[in-house]
Order: C-alpha cells, then sequence, then structure tokens
C-alpha cells in the first residue's frame, strides 16, 4: 500500500492525497450554529440573572450551579462522548446530542423552582459534549492542514456570539418563560436542519473498520500531553465563567447600573471573545509556534480583565473589557486543536483526546467558579475576580509544560484520509 503511514496501527494516506469537498463549509457552519445555540441557550441564565436569583431565592452558589449546569453535565459525559463519535460517527452522536438538548429546553419552560431548573440545564448539558468533544475530529476528517485555525477560529466566532446576542437580546422578552420558550423552538428547528443536512464524512473518504471503544480511550487517556491540554482548557473556562457569568450581577449590585447596561457591558467582553477566538489560530498559524503565543496571551489578558473591573463604568472600562476578552479568548481554540497537533494522536483518535480535553475544560466551567472561586469570595466581588484573573494568568506557567509544536514544519498525521486497519 504504497504511500501510506501507521498511526497506533492504522494505515493512514497523508493529506495530498485527498481532494476536499466545499461542501466542508456547509458541516462547520452548521456545527458553529449548534454551538451558538448551545451558548445562547446558557447565557439566557445570566442575562436573566436579576429575575432569577430573587425568584427563586437562590444563593450565590446555587445561582452558579444553575448557570453552569450544563458543564457538570459534560464532565462525566464527555470522554464518552468522544469515544462513541471514534466509534459511530459524528453525524450520528451529535443528532442524539440535539435530541436531548431540545427535550431539555422545552422541559425548562415548565420549571418552576431551584431543583427543576437546575436539572433541566443539567440535561440541556448532555449535547455539548457531543460536538465539542468530536469537533477536532470533524475538522481532521473535513478540513486541509493549513485551514485548521480558520475552522478552529470560525466555530469559536460564531460560538462565542452566542453569548453576546444572548446577554443582549434576552432582557427585552417579556418574561423568562417566553426566552426559555423561543430558544426551544430555534434548537428543535437546529436539529431537524442537522439531520437533513449533515454528511457523515466527506465522498471518496475511507474509514477503518470500527474498533472497540476501549481502544480509542486508551490511547487518548496514555498521552500526557492530552491531560496537559485538558489542564489548560480547565484554567480557561473556569476563569472566563467566573468573570462573566457574575458580572451582570456585579455590575448591577456595586454600580447600581440597570440590568441591560450590565449586560450590555459584558457582551463587550464576550464581543472580545468572539474576536479573539477568530483570530486566536490564525495568530498562531501565522506565527508557527503555539507556546510563546499562549504565554503572552494569558498574561496580558489576565491583567486586562482585572482592570476592566477595578476601573469606573465609562468607554475606558469598555476598552479594557474589549482588550481582556479578545486575549483571553483567542487561547480556548488554539487549545482545543491540540489533539490534531499531538503526533501520538491524529485524526484517529482526535475525539477521544478532545473527550479528555473538553471533560476537564466543563469540569473547570462547573467546578471553579462553584466550589472555589465563589466559595471563597461569597459577595466579595473585589476578590472574585482577583481570582478569576488570577486563574486566567495561571495559563502562561502551566503551558512552558506543552511540548514545542511548530505548525510550518510537515507532519505526516496532522491530516489525512484513512484507507485501511
Amino acid at each position: 500500500m504504497e504511500n501510506t503511514i501507521s498511526i497506533k496501527g492504522v494505515m493512514v494516506m497523508p493529506e495530498k492525497t485527498q481532494a476536499f469537498s466545499n461542501y466542508r463549509w456547509v458541516i462547520l457552519l452548521l456545527v458553529s450554529i449548534i454551538n451558538f445555540m448551545f451558548n445562547a441557550c446558557q447565557f439566557q441564565v445570566a442575562a436573566l440573572a436579576y429575575e432569577l436569583i430573587p425568584q427563586y431565592g437562590l444563593t450565590p452558589s446555587q445561582y452558579s450551579s444553575i448557570l453552569n449546569a450544563p458543564m457538570l453535565a459534560a464532565v462525566f459525559f464527555c470522554l464518552f462522548a468522544g469515544s462513541l463519535g471514534d466509534r459511530f460517527g459524528i453525524k450520528r452522536v451529535i443528532s442524539v446530542g440535539l435530541l436531548i438538548g431540545t427535550t431539555a429546553l422545552f422541559l425548562r419552560v415548565l420549571a418552576d423552582n431551584y431543583l427543576e431548573l437546575f436539572l433541566c440545564m443539567l440535561m440541556m448539558g448532555l449535547l455539548m459534549p457531543f460536538v465539542g468533544a468530536n469537533f477536532a475530529k470533524l475538522v481532521g476528517l473535513w478540513f486541509p492542514k493549513e485551514q485548521i485555525g480558520v475552522a478552529f477560529g470560525i466555530f469559536f466566532f460564531i460560538g462565542m456570539a452566542g453569548n453576546t446576542v444572548s446577554l443582549n437580546v434576552t432582557t427585552y422578552f417579556p418574561s423568562i418563560a417566553s426566552a426559555f420558550l423561543t430558544s426551544a423552538f430555534l434548537m428543535l428547528a437546529l436539529c431537524l436542519i442537522w439531520i437533513i443536512l449533515a454528511k457523515e464524512k466527506p465522498a471518496g473518504v475511507s474509514l477503518p473498520p470500527p474498533m472497540p471503544l476501549i481502544r480509542y480511550t486508551k490511547v487518548a487517556i496514555r498521552s500526557k500531553n492530552v491531560w496537559l491540554g485538558g489542564f489548560l482548557a480547565m484554567l480557561y473556562m473556569g476563569a472566563t465563567l467566573s468573570f462573566t457569568g457574575f458580572l451582570p450581577a456585579a455590575l448591577n449590585s456595586v454600580h447600581g447600573i440597570s440590568p441591560s447596561a450590565a449586560g450590555f457591558w459584558t457582551s463587550v467582553f464576550t464581543l472580545g471573545n468572539m474576536i479573539g477566538g477568530f483570530i486566536g489560530p490564525l495568530l498562531v498559524d501565522r506565527i508557527g509556534t503555539m507556546k510563546p503565543v499562549i504565554i503572552a496571551l494569558a498574561i496580558t489578558g489576565a491583567a486586562f480583565t482585572f482592570l476592566s473591573w477595578i476601573t469606573p463604568v465609562g468607554a475606558l472600562m469598555g476598552i479594557f473589557l474589549l482588550l481582556g476578552g479578545t486575549l483571553t479568548g483567542a487561547i480556548l481554540p488554539n487549545i482545543n486543536t491540540l489533539p490534531l497537533r499531538f503526533k501520538e494522536i491524529g485524526p484517529v483518535y482526535a475525539g477521544s483526546a478532545g473527550g479528555i480535553i473538553n471533560m476537564m475544560q466543563v469540569s473547570g466551567a462547573f467546578f471553579i467558579p462553584t466550589f472555589v472561586i465563589s466559595a471563597i469570595a461569597g459577595q466579595n466581588y473585589d476578590l472574585l475576580f482577583i481570582l478569576a484573573s488570577l486563574a486566567f494568568f495561571l495559563i502562561a506557567p502551566v503551558t512552558i509544560f506543552l511540548p514545542t509544536i511548530r505548525l510550518r514544519e510537515k507532519s505526516q498525521n496532522s491530516k489525512f484520509e484513512t484507507v485501511s486497519k
């Protein structure tokens, strides 16, 4: 079998032999819109905090647990979702996730107490592991190596737009129920569109015969680099959810501004996340190496994030929010490309490796804000945002331990067509 290589016992063909279908952009747009809708549905809780907290009598920890409940579900399912994608295919597993998430959103409309709302958000969270854990694999199947950064940038840009749109639009609904019901119907429509239009793989691409689930999982678990990437993602999400989740309530409580104004200022930070999510992978591709870029982004992003809180409400605060959001937002997309960058993983095992990284990412999103930062700070918002900024900063020293990844060197397993086992 000429021009093939073996990766962990699987024979593959290098990318130069594969013609890439333009339909890859349709697939990317669909999965990016799913990411958009998931984030929008989650951040409706942040936008409605001023109503939800008094209506349900929530403590800060209870509110944080509701906001981050989707992440808790994903903690326990990400690893399996990635392996299921490796075993049964991406379209099938994402379709299942969409059906579960849509059902949860309709049930959320009926929730009238803390426990019911928490359980609905928990159930909704089962959607994202199927998408997040398998996105690297999807990119590996559909996109050439030189477009990996572009694909991740688009995915994160559109996904972060869900945060921004939700924070700005949700407060204009006449009631909590009307906001929740609208998002449920939109997710139902998206579910149907995905089932109709999505394809499992590009035409002409041969996948290896399915292997036992444990085979995919074992390869990913044994890679220390995968766990290191997961720890970076955990710090990032813990810091981001702590900052954006509490900022609207903090601005309303400390500075006395209206809920809609608080949502606007928070959306400036998430707008920065959108910009950073798009340009981050492009910046790394341009420079050709990852570690120094992530270190610089973490240090400067942490500084501007904290400055935005201690600056009086106004234009300067907005500039700091935008800079902090852009610099920190450029970090996560690069972390999520790591399964395709690690030589021992590649696209064959990218689902399982992405599952580990996403498992740690969402565990950070749930446990760090709820059981670390808000538990320590309570209603002391100064301390809360110091701790959130510190979490961003800690990404820098941890990144030092990543292997050196030079993106301009040719890598046989960075993108390929699988032909046989």
